[in-house]
């Protein structure tokens, strides 16, 4: 209950302080903020689905297949294109 109550004083004030905005370029700066939190919040959230048996089995197979006829990235190849795709981890 405590929550909510607190929860509903904050939007109460969030509103207030939007309210008495003025400036139209502060409004849809909070507008674009808000929403790209909401659906980063919304992301995070979503539970990933859980694989089958069998879907892991097949990705296994798959696998297994691929290395069997060679389809694999050196150690060294691999690095080099995940630091080429992703240039910010290194």
């Amino acid at each position: 209950m405590n929550t909510t109550i607190d929860l509903n004083v904050f939007r109460a004030q969030l509103i207030a302080d939007i309210s008495a905005e003025d400036n139209i370029e502060v409004l849809e700066s909070l507008r674009r903020a808000y929403r790209r939190a909401r659906n980063r919040m919304k992301r995070e959230r979503a539970p990933l689905p859980p694989y089958t048996m069998e879907e892991l089995n097949a990705r296994i197979d798959e696998f297994e297949a691929e290395l069997e006829a060679g389809e694999w990235l050196e150690e060294e190849e691999a690095n080099a294109k995940t630091q080429e795709a992703l240039p910010w981890l290194k």
